[in-house]
């Protein structure tokens, strides 16, 4: 028997228990609320579409998984990051549509067309650590919430926090990152 699949769910379903707090105590206020509001099946829910949705990416031939990444919360997908074509961005969206359990899609993809260099993917990195590391340093900011792609220096905000002002306090600390060209601010304020 391959146990392969059931060492994938349960580090899964671990990873998902480990990221929620252990008591509200962990939390602020407003996201102890939001939190409350979320149950640990809800998590699970989430984490299973965000996997279908990725597995379906990687299957399709012209989309590109590596370079899409996926958000989902209470059933809305958030697609973030950057693709070639806007054909590729469509396809990924018609895919993520399809998925059983998906509420709704919003399709933040940038198109940058053209492979990037060596170095540029190196300093695209080096800038994603940087950027993370503002804002986790921002006492505004649940940085656990937030994704952060980039390419060639322009960087992509991503996720759902619970208020407008961590909405923004994460678009400036982002902006102010030396070698930051561009933020593109995707957050999604929870309603």
């Amino acid at each position: 028997m391959n146990r392969k699949p059931i060492a994938i769910i349960t580090s899964t379903l671990l990873a998902a228990s480990l990221s929620l707090p252990l008591y509200a105590g962990d939390l602020d206020e407003t996201a102890a609320e939001n939190q409350a509001d979320r149950t640990a099946g809800q998590v699970v829910d989430d984490m299973t579409i965000a996997a279908r949705a990725k597995a379906a990416l990687a299957q399709d031939e012209l989309t590109s998984a590596v370079d899409i990444d996926i958000e989902v919360d209470r059933d809305e997908v958030q697609l973030n990051g950057f693709v070639d074509s806007d054909e590729e961005r469509e396809r990924a969206e018609e895919i993520v549509s399809n998925i059983d359990g998906v509420a709704s899609v919003a399709n933040n993809l940038e198109v940058q067309p053209g492979d990037r260099t060596a170095g540029e993917y190196l300093d695209d990195k080096v800038l994603i650590t940087k950027v993370k590391a503002a804002l986790a340093e921002n006492s505004q900011v649940e940085s656990l919430t937030i994704d952060v792609e980039s390419d060639r220096g322009v960087v992509s905000l991503g996720g759902h926090v619970d208020t407008e002002a961590e909405r923004d306090a994460a678009f400036n600390a982002a902006r102010q990152v030396a070698g930051v060209v561009n933020v593109i601010n995707n957050i999604e304020v929870r309603s």
